[in-house]
C-alpha cells in the first residue's frame, strides 16, 4: 500500500483525493494549516503551513508519495511551495502535481516552473491538468446564478471541457498508486466540450429555472471579482485565464479520466442533476 502525503487536504480535490485513497486501504497523510481531525484509522492529520518550515518534517514523516497543489489563492504557488519542494523531494519516491491545462504554454507561468523543478528532479511525477471546474457553478459562480438567473463571464462563445472535481481526484489518485504511469502529463477533462451558454441550458434544465449565459468584458469581470471578495491581482489572473478560455484553449476534449481510473468523467447534465438545488431560489 502507498503512504501518501496530500497537501492542502481539506480543499476541493485534496479531500477527495483522501477519500479515493482511503477508500483503496492507503494510508494518507493529511495536511492542511487547520490539521483538521479524521477518525480514519488510515489517515493521519498534521498541521503544514508553507510559511513555517517546522512543518515540513512531520508532514513527510513515513511518507512516499506526494499530491501537490498550489496555495489557494496564490499567484506563484511555486515559489511559495519551492523550499517545501527542496526537501520533499529529496524523501518522496513519485509525486503528482495538480497544476492546470495549458500551463505548459510558457515555462514562466508558476504552475509550470512547479512542474519543471519536480522535473528537474528525477522523482517520477505525473503531471495532472484539469480543465475549468463544473464545481465553479455551484461556488465561485453561484450568486449570480442563484439570485439573478445570470452567468456573468469574459468567456465569449468559446467552448470549454468543463470537468468534475472528483473525476480530477479519482485520476490524481490513480495516479499516485499506479506504478505503471510515471513521467507523462494528462489533460482532464469532461466528456464534451460547451459554450457557457449551453452549459446555462443545462443548468436551467436541471434547476427548473431560467438561467442564462451573459457575456462581459474583462474590466467587468474584475470589478466584480473584487466586490465579491477577490483580491484584485488574482482577479487578473483569472482575466488571463479566460483570454485563453477564448483562444480555445480549455475546448479540447481528451479521455485521460478513463486512462487512468477505467471509468468514464461525469456529464455535465449528470453534475447539474446532483447540485441543482443550489441554483434554485429561496
Amino acid at each position: 500500500m502507498a503512504k501518501v502525503l496530500v497537501l492542502n487536504a481539506t480543499g476541493k480535490v485534496s479531500a477527495s483525493v483522501v477519500d479515493a485513497l482511503v477508500a483503496k486501504g492507503h494510508d494518507v497523510t493529511a495536511a492542511s494549516r487547520s490539521a483538521a481531525k479524521d477518525s480514519r484509522a488510515n489517515v493521519r492529520a498534521v498541521r503544514f503551513d508553507y510559511t513555517d518550515p517546522s512543518t515540513f518534517e512531520p508532514a513527510l514523516e513515513g511518507v512516499d508519495r506526494l499530491f501537490w497543489v498550489s496555495p489557494p489563492l496564490v499567484l506563484d504557488g511555486h515559489g511559495l511551495s519551492k523550499p517545501f519542494f527542496d526537501l520533499a523531494l529529496k524523501r518522496v519516491k513519485k509525486a503528482v502535481l495538480m497544476t492546470a491545462s495549458g500551463v505548459d504554454v510558457s515555462d514562466q507561468i508558476p504552475l509550470r516552473q512547479a512542474e519543471l523543478h519536480v522535473e528537474r528532479s528525477g522523482v517520477p511525477f505525473v503531471h495532472v491538468r484539469p480543465t475549468w471546474f463544473m464545481d465553479n457553478f455551484h461556488s465561485f459562480w453561484v450568486d449570480p446564478i442563484r439570485h439573478q438567473g445570470v452567468i456573468p463571464l469574459p468567456a465569449a462563445e468559446a467552448k470549454t471541457a468543463f470537468v468534475d472535481a472528483r473525476d480530477i481526484a479519482d485520476s490524481a489518485a490513480a495516479a499516485l498508486v499506479r506504478d505503471d504511469i510515471a513521467n507523462k502529463a494528462f489533460v482532464i477533462t469532461g466528456p464534451a466540450a460547451l459554450t457557457y451558454a449551453e452549459a446555462a441550458t443545462v443548468l436551467a434544465n436541471a434547476a427548473g429555472r431560467p438561467i442564462a449565459y451573459v457575456p462581459i468584458e474583462d474590466e467587468a469581470f474584475v470589478q466584480g471579482a473584487v466586490k465579491g471578495g477577490i483580491q484584485e491581482p488574482y482577479a487578473r489572473l483569472l482575466v488571463q485565464l479566460f483570454q485563453a478560455v477564448r483562444a480555445g484553449a480549455a475546448s479540447a476534449v481528451t479521455n485521460a479520466v478513463e486512462e487512468l481510473t477505467g471509468k468514464p468523467p461525469r456529464t455535465l447534465e449528470a453534475y447539474a442533476r446532483e447540485y441543482a438545488s443550489a441554483w434554485k431560489v429561496g
